[in-house]
């Protein structure tokens, strides 16, 4: 092996290949290199590209290297069988895709585009214009059937002015639009609101001699209906069933959800009962857009007949959005009984409630005058956790409880602080903590340390410390919690100085430091390179009258891999170490 081939190697199985240039580089000095390297070490190269998904380059260079006389062999890539689109491509390009005659008449770089548009891993726009671009260059051209996949999968991702844009480009280099290609164009007019160009395009449709089905009527239906057309979407439906094309169960319930928005409940619930005769049957969704309409409408029986007639339909699964509907509808005629029986049917079923449930479970309670139960119901969504899909959705909610009269505790505040700290909104944080002051409320030492924890975390030590002064003045006392969030924010902001002289002023205040705390200072230590002083901590322990726990061993242990010095320990101290992480852990549990 040449000095080249052992640097290419290390390169490669260091993972410092982490751009296309730096793989080009090292390909384009093997490939002159003589006599020629091995076919491993290409195969080094082609793996590392296409760990960083530079799929199409690793054909071209695959080419590349068959007119330079070096061929892959099964053995070598075996070992990059996880990267499957790239494995898929060359096994073609090798065989010459002799399974079928499809096969055979589609270029590696066709197969390749294909996988990826079919395994759903277009989801962004530049991907799929990358590999339109590479289509557009290929010679011979590839058939429209590849376009239909790159235009499908940009249509699923919402870029529909860029498929129009980018069938017309097709237009031009001769590439000619079939029945797949005019169906996905359809949708992509009638999402964009443009009904009239799809009826223009199901004309271009009949001309060029094809029939079409029930996804292009369908699309038209939906496109109508998302104009409120909803009439002529019942002429088109009628239209489609008078030529003998059956619906399915997309095309009715499409057409049920138009019906019930313009409040047309009776015409929706025949064309339901309908279903049968064209051999489909309602599914969750038709069910919730006639609940919904009729709870809306103060017909609450009538939608609890529905209900249970879904539930005993076992084709039909009830998720979270039609419970939704009928809380809200029970809720809002004052049945709150019957709202919270169904909230146990819920999470009987498995089904969690969210923050919609919670917003019609609090509302009703309020109007109906149990304020003290709309604040449990409110305590109880909180306790659940806020992502940020779901923060603005409380906010909202807390927003409109302090509306209707219900006043918000300590409590309340704090679990939203907690939630803009988390999500990284500490302006809104600190805003909301000084609207709860102004309200009269005094915050606690739990919501004081909340808030440090969430300004630690945005890196703004200086306000730390002045919120920390105000919450002394105030005459409240840093607990162990309080101390452990200050210690784990300074040293996470590189202030470990200041870290470790907290940590030795806190015996004064007669808090004992625990484990907590220790395992707090021992990490930010190794975090920081300071092994020694990590060790000597570690070591303390058990003259502190304490018991190192899993999160002390394993903070340790890879702290001292982090700074390289395992092998300075003994072997056997390691070994202890790790032997006393199991009963600790079993113990922990």
């Amino acid at each position: 092996m040449s000095q080249l081939e052992k640097i290419v190697r290390d390169e490669c199985k260091s993972g410092r290949i982490k751009r296309l240039d730096d793989g080009l580089r090292c390909f384009d000095k093997l490939i002159t290199e003589r006599p020629l390297p091995s076919n491993e070490t290409f195969c080094h190269v082609l793996g590392s590209l296409s760990k960083i998904r530079c799929y199409l380059d690793v054909i071209r260079l695959y080419k590349k290297m068959s007119l330079a006389g070096k061929l892959l062999i099964t053995r070598v890539l075996s070992s990059y069988h996880q990267h499957h689109s790239f494995l898929l491509c060359l096994r073609e390009y090798n065989s010459g895709g002799s399974n079928n005659n499809n096969n055979s008449r589609m270029s590696p770089l066709e197969k390749f585009v294909r996988d990826e548009c079919m395994s759903g891993r277009i989801k962004k726009l530049d991907d799929g214009l990358k590999y339109f671009d590479q289509l557009i260059l290929e010679r011979p051209s590839p058939s429209n059937v590849i376009f239909n996949h790159v235009l499908g999968s940009l249509s699923k991702i919402k870029c529909y002015t860029d498929v129009i844009m980018l069938y017309k480009k097709m237009c031009l280099v001769g590439v000619k639009p079939d029945f797949v290609t005019l169906n996905i164009l359809i949708n992509c007019c009638c999402q964009l609101g443009k009904v009239d160009h799809g009826f223009c395009l199901l004309g271009e449709i009949i001309k060029r001699g094809y029939h079409s089905n029930v996804t292009t009527f369908t699309t038209l239906i939906k496109g109508l209906c998302l104009q409120e057309e909803i009439i002529f979407a019942i002429k088109v439906f009628d239209k489609m069933t008078d030529t003998g094309i059956q619906p399915n169960v997309v095309t009715c319930t499409t057409l049920i959800s138009g019906l019930c928005r313009i409040g047309n409940v009776g015409r929706a619930i025949q064309l339901k009962n309908n279903m049968g005769k064209w051999n489909c049957r309602p599914n969750v969704v038709s069910y919730c857009a006639i609940m919904d309409t009729l709870c809306k409408g103060g017909l609450v029986d009538e939608a609890l007949i529905l209900f249970s007639e879904m539930l005993g339909d076992s084709n039909v699964v009830p998720n979270v959005v039609v419970y939704n509907s009928m809380i809200n509808g029970l809720c809002n005629s004052g049945r709150l009984n019957e709202a919270r029986r169904l909230l146990e049917e819920m999470a009987d079923r498995g089904i969690s409630a969210d923050v919609t449930t919670y917003n019609s479970l609090i509302h009703g309670h309020c109007l109906h005058g149990e304020l003290e139960e709309a604040r449990r119901y409110f305590d109880e969504m909180m306790d659940l956790g806020l992502s940020s899909d779901t923060l603005q959705e409380a906010v909202k909610l807390f927003e409109s409880m302090v509306d209707r009269g219900l006043a918000p505790n300590e409590f309340n505040y704090g679990v939203l602080i907690d939630g803009y700290c988390k999500n990284r909104k500490l302006d809104e944080a600190m805003q909301l903590f000084n609207k709860m002051k102004q309200n009269g409320l005094e915050p606690s030492i739990v919501t004081y340390t909340i808030l440090l924890r969430g300004i630690y975390l945005d890196g703004r030590v200086k306000t730390a410390q002045r919120f920390l002064n105000e919450m002394q003045s105030l005459g409240l006392s840093p607990n162990e919690v309080t101390y452990g969030t200050i210690l784990d924010g300074l040293f996470k902001n590189g202030k470990v100085e200041e870290a470790i002289e907290l940590f030795e002023s806190i015996e004064g205040t007669g808090i004992p430091a625990d484990n907590y705390m220790y395992n707090i200072l021992i990490h930010g230590l190794c975090q920081a390179g300071m092994i020694e002083d990590a060790r000597k901590l570690f070591i303390e322990f058990p003259k502190k009258g304490l018991l190192p726990d899993v999160v002390t061993y394993t903070t340790m242990i890879n702290g001292l891999f982090r700074c390289k010095m395992l092998l300075k320990w003994k072997r056997s101290v390691v070994c202890q170490m790790l032997g006393h992480m199991i009963p600790s852990s079993r113990f922990s549990r």
